[in-house]
Order: structure tokens, then sequence, then C-alpha cells
């Protein structure tokens, strides 16, 4: 029976199949060749993408060797920051040239994201924060005064001017604001309308959130609607907190990682989210923290070093936020860690 079944996954593999095992076995030198005679579709994907990552590591580890025997006298670069010290490298002044550029003008190609313009300036004002760009006056107020056009009468923040008010934008546009942090900026929100807009996406039979009135509940909504309560200065008398933390442990799945709603498949911006927002109401210990934890150590690459979104997916470039972001998150509820792990 063994054998009929090992028969038969080889039958299944592509054309080439069998080939690129062969060869990513080779290259990967033994490590990571469980499961070889048992190929899927979505093991030979991975097995691909080691195959590359190892493939840059070498020409990474060779080209600084090169230099170094070129040069002798020259510092070792491999050896001084790594082999990684070479090669990653982040050109800063071209992407402060990009986002600002992109704050006034974006290609057509963008017209598809015409409900994520708050988002836009958030993740471009951000962006610039990181890179220790300072903001000039004239761009500041202009994002301002744009987000102010994307408040709604009745509270909230619309994806664009005109549009119906949202959990996420809403987020995207008060955190923008925190950022720029001027008295302008300050003044745009209306705070009042903006928390009795959270208070109408409040879901009191489940404890969680309503990503807009009438819209689908989740952790995302969890997340973003205390985020913005916390930016505002409100506090746990508004009864916003009430209810979150049970409704994200209802979230956690048997893998440990946080599904969007419950009975569904964790999921890496959902855990974070609902990581963070049972860190904010103070309901961490709520959640299997050990479990959790295990599930984040093991959405890391071991060849390529970041970090996938589900089990058995390749990494993606946004998880490095989405789970590496959760291991602070993790640090800041460290006391119900070490409790739910027997410690002190």
């Amino acid at each position: 029976a063994g054998r009929q079944s090992r028969d038969r996954s080889r039958a299944d593999v592509p054309v080439g199949g069998r080939a690129v095992v062969v060869a990513m076995a080779a290259a990967m030198d033994g490590f990571g060749t469980e499961g070889l005679d048992f190929p899927t579709e979505t093991s030979l994907e991975q097995w691909k993408l080691e195959h590359v990552a190892r493939d840059i590591y070498r020409r990474s580890v060779a080209s600084a060797r090169i230099r170094e025997e070129e040069d002798p006298t020259e510092e070792c670069v491999a050896c001084e920051g790594g082999w990684e010290a070479s090669v990653a490298v982040l050109h800063r002044e071209t992407h402060v040239a990009y986002l600002t550029k992109s704050l006034r003008h974006l290609s057509a190609g963008h017209v598809v994201l015409d409900a994520s313009r708050c988002w836009l300036c958030y993740w471009i004002v951000h962006a610039l924060a990181l890179l220790g760009e300072p903001l000039g006056d004239d761009a500041a107020r202009d994002v301002v005064e744009f987000l102010s056009l994307c408040q709604h009468p009745d509270g909230g923040f619309g994806g664009g001017p005109g549009q119906m008010p949202h959990l996420a934008p809403t987020y995207a546009a008060v955190a923008c604001l925190a950022e720029i942090a001027t008295l302008e900026a300050v003044k745009c929100v209306d705070r009042a309308k903006c928390v009795a807009f959270l208070a109408r996406c409040k879901d009191t039979s489940t404890g969680g959130y309503r990503m807009h009135e009438g819209g689908e509940t989740d952790t995302r909504g969890c997340y973003t609607a205390l985020a913005v309560a916390r930016l505002l200065g409100v506090g746990s008398e508004t009864g916003l907190r009430d209810g979150v933390g049970a409704f994200v442990a209802k979230c956690q799945t048997h893998e440990g990682g946080v599904a969007g709603e419950p009975g569904a498949e964790a999921h890496g911006g959902y855990t974070y989210c609902g990581l963070a927002a049972a860190v904010m109401c103070d309901s961490a210990h709520l959640m299997d923290l050990p479990e959790l934890t295990h599930w984040l150590a093991h959405r890391q690459g071991a060849v390529e070093g970041g970090f996938n979104g589900r089990t058995d997916k390749l990494v993606d470039g946004c998880y490095s936020f989405w789970q590496g972001g959760a291991f602070p998150v993790l640090e800041s509820a460290s006391g119900a860690v070490l409790r739910a792990m027997g410690g002190a």
C-alpha cells in the first residue's frame, strides 16, 4: 500500500516535477528535504523558493569574497557586517524621492485604490517618518486638508471624499494625523462624532466590531476601533473595550494563531489585529499565549528568513510586519505569557 501511494504521488507531479525535486534536493544539501518522496504543489513551490534564496545567499557571499581578494587592504564586508551587509542596503534617498512624489502624484494604475486614499496618505507619511524625513509644512497642510474631506458628517472617515465611513480608513486617517501632529491635524478630527461612530460599529452580540455599520464583524474591526480610541484618548469608561478580549479568544484556532472570526483559518494579519486588540483591553490572558507564540515562530521560513501568513504558504513581505510585529506586542504582554507558561 505504501509503494502504491508513493507511485500515485509521483504520478501527480507536473511534467518536470521530479527533475525539480532532484535539483532542489542537491541544492539544499539535505536541509529541508523531508517529504521529497511525496511532493505536492505547495512543497514544490516552497523548495523552488528556498533554492532561489540559497542562490542569492551564495552569490552575495561570493561577491564579498571577490572584493576582499581584489583589495586585501579593504575591510572584509562579509566579516564585518555579515553577508547581508554586502547586498541588504536600503536606498534611502531613492525611497524618499519616490514617496515625496507619490504624495502629490500617483500613476493611473492606482485608480483601483480609490477607496484606500486615506491609507495611501498614512503609508506615505509614516514611511517618510520611519526614514527620518521631515514632512514639509505645505505637504502637511495639504494632507490634513485632504483627510478632512474624507471625514463623514456623522463621524469616522471614508476611503476617499464622499465615501461611507469605515473603520479601516478611519484608522488610517487618524494614525496619519497623529503622525503629522500639528495643531491643524489635531483639530481635524471631530472627536465626539468619531467616538459615536466607533460605538455604532460595536457588535454587542459578539463583543467584536463591525468594519462599518451593517458590515462584517472580525478582529480587524477590534484592532482598528480600539487603536483609534486610544489615539483619541478615549478611556475604558465608554464601554468600547467591553467583550473584545472574549471575542478575540474565540477567534483563536487549534493551530494557535487567530482568525478573522470564530471557526475560520488562522492568518497573520488577523493574528496581529486580534493580539493587539486583546493587549489594548488588558485581555491577552484570555488567549492561549504559548500556542500563539509557537504558531508565530513557525511562520518564519528557515531558509528565506521572511514570514508567511498561513500554514504551508510562501513567505510574503507584508508578513514581516504582521507576524514580525506581533512579537513586540507579545513582549508588552510578557507577564501574561510567562504566567501562561508556568513562570513567574
